[in-house]
């Protein structure tokens, strides 16, 4: 039914923290990276959708799912431990194995966000990006859409040919398997000026070869097809005629 008159509406003014039920039989401990299983949050596992960075401690070891809830950070700059850290690497995707454990390598492993500066010898600061995640007890059921922009993360097997739909875009395109082939981008009309992606590949072989659309273009070239190692990504965004590379992380 249409509204009669004024109503007031809850808004969330801070962005910053979120309140996440706990897993059962797990302890979340302040300061660590946290995953998402089941829905329920808990220390991050290799693999797990990232949820953010814990707030507080909360302890859910005697409990059932839910019992506990726990407040994380879902955006912001911090300061961590990165083995071998490289300041060429800045811009680039970074992952965690373990709820204290960053790497570089995305096989197997949670996309946590990216480097933005190296401040002093195996140690980054990491601009975080979580996985789009309901209030606790809620349910999410498509990709959060923020200030006209899709946030979300898709998952592509490798293969001779992939086609890359203007819907997996505004996102995250993490492409696995170890099949060299070619990422056939949209049109650059379709996908729409502003569109963006960032491809991040798993496998630890196989070159992948980003091919825009018919005679368009990237940076200016037919093609990229730098991609060809565990943890290469590559952010690329479109101004509706052809597609250009805001950002690279390349193993050497």
């Amino acid at each position: 039914m249409a509204l009669t008159g004024n109503r007031e509406v809850d808004r969330y003014v801070d962005q910053e923290l979120r309140s996440l039920p706990v897993k059962e039989g797990v302890c979340v401990y302040r300061g660590g990276f946290v995953g998402l299983s089941g829905g329920y949050a808990r220390p991050l596992n290799a693999g797990d959708p990232f949820a953010g960075i814990a707030y507080e401690e909360a302890d859910n070891t005697a409990g059932t799912d839910g019992d506990r809830v726990v407040r994380v950070f879902t955006m912001g700059d911090f300061e961590h431990v990165l083995s071998g850290a490289d300041r060429a690497q800045n811009k680039g995707a970074v992952y965690a194995s373990a709820d204290d454990t960053l790497t570089a390598s995305g096989a197997g492993n949670s996309f946590v966000g990216h480097q933005i500066d190296v401040p002093s010898a195996d140690r980054i600061v990491l601009r975080i990006q979580t996985t789009p995640t309901p209030l606790a007890g809620g349910t999410m059921t498509a990709p959060l859409v923020s200030a006209g922009l899709r946030h979300q993360a898709v998952s592509k097997a490798s293969a001779a040919n992939v086609t890359i739909g203007t819907s997996d875009l505004g996102g995250v395109i993490v492409v696995t398997g170890t099949t060299a082939g070619n990422l056939n981008l949209p049109a650059a009309a379709d996908a729409g000026a502003g569109a963006w992606c960032t491809f991040v590949k798993t496998g630890a072989s196989g070159a992948l070869t980003i091919e825009p659309h018919a005679s368009e273009t990237i940076d200016g070239a037919a093609n990229n097809n730098e991609m060809d190692a565990a943890g290469d990504s590559i952010t690329i965004v479109c101004d509706g005629t052809g597609w250009y590379i805001a950002g690279r992380k390349i193993a050497a």
